[in-house]
């Protein structure tokens, strides 16, 4: 007769030593692995928020602001823009803040620069990194509490925010 003892297997060394690549090839349970979830597609709707709470009211203009920047982006990780005014600045006539938004980035606005009277010129030149063809927006706020707004398109080769 045998004994309880005998009875119960054990598995030898070598089988416990080839199940171990064989777990770690084994798929997680579901509770264990990663999900992702979607996000949600960019829109102008965001870029429309922040434009409107820096108008903070007042009509804006789409006179006097100058935004230079490529037709087609290339290097859509350092597209260079640059933001000036379109008369020299006076005592009487100067730039108090100016923003630059990427219409479609998952963070539109780029930059916020504010100037005061001693500051000579209202001249902003950045290089911004877009995820797709987009529309480049600038917009100004000047001492005497016009806003000044300048929009333009932008087509980029591949996009650069998930670089």
């Amino acid at each position: 007769m045998t004994s309880s003892r005998e009875s119960r297997w054990r598995p030898s060394r070598r089988q416990i030593l080839m199940t171990g690549p064989a777990l770690a090839l084994a798929p997680l349970p579901a509770f264990a692995q990663v999900t992702t979830t979607a996000r949600p597609q960019p829109d102008a709707a965001e870029a429309d928020r922040i434009a409107a709470e820096f108008a903070a009211g007042a009509l804006p203009l789409p006179e006097g602001l100058v935004l230079d920047l490529p037709v087609l982006g290339d290097n859509p990780g350092a597209v260079p823009v640059r933001v000036y005014l379109d008369r020299p600045v006076t005592p009487d006539y100067w730039c108090a803040e100016m923003i630059v938004i990427a219409e479609l980035n998952p963070r539109p606005l780029a930059c916020r620069l504010r100037f005061t009277q001693d500051t000579g010129s209202a001249d902003l030149a950045v290089r911004l990194r877009l995820i797709r063809s987009m529309h480049v927006r600038a917009l100004a706020r000047m001492n005497d509490g016009r806003v000044l707004t300048v929009r333009r398109p932008i087509t980029v080769t591949a996009g650069g925010c998930g670089m």
